[in-house]
């Protein structure tokens, strides 16, 4: 079941499609979710975590409100196994969650964002392995990290809302 999407992306800010308006992200509830909630052991996912994420989402989805879920790097994220590992619980957690309309998107965290935002970096490939099943998803980032990574040029010319 694909989602249709529901925001749009222009020059870092988030605006419905429906009529085009600024959507305000800052009412969105953001929920963290921890690699290690998610995932237990080398593929090994926790369904129960995530059959109670979705029913919170469901409850969103009812009070027609949305949430931007923060994934937490909460183990060692630096080999490329590791960051395939991260990427790839972040889509099974998705996946779990597919049908949940009051999923705005993810926001990228700090350790996906070191290199920047171009192909083959952790940031994108992120985003076009969740875009594969989940084109409806918008990106977030921090305008702290954004800063803190010296990376306002990379973010200005991407799709990705600054919060």
């Amino acid at each position: 079941m694909k989602l249709e999407a529901l925001f749009n992306v222009s020059n870092n800010k988030l605006f419905w499609i429906k009529d085009n308006s600024p959507a305000d992200s800052d009412s969105f509830e953001k929920i963290s979710i921890k690699w290690s909630q998610v995932e237990l052991d080398d593929e090994v996912y926790n369904e129960e975590f995530l059959a109670n994420l979705r029913d919170q989402l469901k409850a969103l989805d009812e009070a027609n409100k949305f949430a931007i879920l923060i994934p937490e790097i909460d183990r060692p994220y630096e080999t490329p196994v590791q960051k395939e590992a991260f990427t790839n619980a972040m889509n099974h957690a998705a996946r779990r969650v597919k049908d949940c309309v009051s999923v705005a998107g993810f926001l990228l965290p700090e350790a996906l964002l070191k290199d920047g935002l171009s192909a083959g970096k952790a940031a994108a490939d992120f985003m076009e392995t969740l875009a594969v099943k989940h084109a409806q998803y918008v990106y977030f980032t921090k305008s702290d990290d954004i800063k803190a990574l010296n990376l306002a040029e990379d973010i200005s010319k991407s799709n990705v809302v600054v919060l």
